[in-house]
């Protein structure tokens, strides 16, 4: 049976033909792989069958293109017995060698079959199209079928507009979409005014915020009344009070905890500092969520017919109380803050002090290069000690010890410095004395000497 013979309107390819054409290509496969003049035989035996079987695919391809450019595109997969695009593929003569077969039948003047390479590539690509995916990872298919069970239940004009919306988006070729958006529209601009303040009045947030997600989809225009876009804009910050509360008092818990686990345990531990860095972590997030949260308080508030829900909510009240109980773990959290702060600022300070006492020159006999090398490092230690003792200065409690100690060793290596110099220019005086006493005895000698030899003429 042909596909023109076939019922439907338009035709579809049925089950039947499906078997019969699969038969048809492994006989056609069959033919090629046997070869020579028996499979040439075998095809040619074929052909006309196979040039019918061809011609009804191109055929059932069209039908399916133009179901697709309707918008149609689950039905113009569908239309026709599962299993029809793979046996379209297997009935197609384009395959590796076929040049040669072609040949050898029209050396008989025999009609070979011809596959539409545009129409197979338009079919195929339905598949493609349908696979496309938006953002939030929902296929065109995924919607199609969302759209079709809200047709067939007769659902949500809103859901049907937002379907449609989104599949408009994966597929902006499709005619079909505007078409069917066009008069919903018309008939929601009617609707969205009245559901939204009779969602006001049952304080109703889940409806609410369902009616917020479907304008926000939309392009309406000057389409909607004017108090709808801010109603549903204050409505958004009542749905994000309520998922503000848990959070708020999760991280209220997690900064009382830590500063207690903190405080149980020794100061000296390493184990605190990390624990303090944890609660002040949490203690940020905790600014950062009760900002958001008076944040939405006013944008929702600023809303006469929202007023209502947002002081029905309670955050406000419950941001009081957890301001009240974080009072004393943030000031002692901003004490520990400090005491780490002047820890580090005495340890800078400490640090560069005993790289002075480290750079302290070697004791050398040599009195010239150690003169030297001792007066580089004195100016350098006097600079560093200036530095220092003005740091120092700026600390909330004064010098502590461990600076002093410090200090104490810087003045204790110049003094010690100082003493070896003193005992350089102290050896250097007594060699001059020597040489000096030295000369002085010699020239006495000489000036006894000639006395005596005066004296005896």
């Amino acid at each position: 049976m042909t596909l023109a013979a076939s019922t439907g309107t338009p035709p579809a390819v049925t089950h039947d033909q499906v078997d019969a054409w699969g038969k048809l290509a492994d006989d056609v496969t069959a033919a090629l792989v046997m070869g020579g003049h028996q499979g040439l035989d075998f095809l040619v035996n074929l052909m006309a069958e196979w040039c019918e079987a061809v011609d009804d695919v191109n055929t059932a391809r069209q039908i399916c293109v133009d179901f697709a450019a309707r918008g149609l595109r689950d039905e113009a997969i569908h239309w026709h017995a599962e299993g029809f695009f793979d046996v379209a593929d297997r009935l197609d003569p384009d395959r590796p060698g076929w040049e040669s077969w072609e040949e050898a039948l029209r050396e008989r003047d025999i009609v070979t079959p011809r596959i539409d390479p545009i129409l197979k590539e338009m079919a195929n690509r339905i598949h493609q199209d349908l696979a496309i995916r938006d953002l939030a990872g929902q296929s065109l298919a995924d919607y199609l079928g969302r759209l079709r069970r809200n047709v067939l239940l007769r659902g949500h004009l809103g859901e049907r507009l937002v379907i449609l919306e989104s599949i408009r988006g994966l597929d902006p070729g499709g005619r079909a979409w505007q078409e069917m958006i066009d008069p919903i529209r018309r008939r929601r601009v009617d609707m969205i005014a009245d559901e939204v303040r009779a969602a006001l009045e049952r304080k109703d947030l889940d409806a609410l915020a369902s009616l917020r997600d479907e304008v926000a989809a939309q392009e309406w225009g000057d389409g909607l009344p004017a108090n709808v876009a801010p109603l549903l804009e204050a409505a958004a910050n009542c749905v994000a009070l309520a998922e503000y509360r848990g959070p708020l008092k999760e991280t209220a818990d997690a900064i009382v905890a830590r500063c207690r686990e903190a405080r149980e345990k020794p100061a000296s531990q390493p184990t605190v500092a990390a624990v303090v860095r944890a609660a002040n972590a949490e203690r940020e997030r905790y600014g950062e969520l009760r900002a958001a949260a008076v944040q939405a308080v006013r944008a929702a508030g600023s809303v006469p017919e929202v007023a209502a829900i947002v002081a029905d909510s309670g955050i406000t009240d419950l941001i009081r109380q957890l301001n009240a109980i974080l009072r004393e773990p943030c000031e002692w959290l901003d004490q520990q803050t400090t005491l780490a702060d002047t820890r580090a600022r005495v340890a800078t300070i400490e640090a560069a002090l005993l790289r002075v006492v480290e750079g302290v020159p070697r004791k050398s006999s040599d009195r010239d290069v150690f003169g030297r090398q001792f007066a580089q490092w004195q100016e350098q230690a006097a600079r560093a000690m200036e530095k220092a003792r003005k740091a120092a200065a700026l600390l909330p409690d004064g010098i502590p010890d461990a600076i002093d100690a410090v200090f104490k060793k810087v003045a204790d290596a110049i003094a010690d410095l100082e003493r070896h110099r003193e005992s350089l220019d102290w050896r250097e005086r007594m060699l001059v004395y020597a040489v000096l006493g030295g000369v002085g005895a010699v020239a006495l000698a000489i000036v006894v000497t000639l006395a005596i030899a005066m004296a005896l003429r």
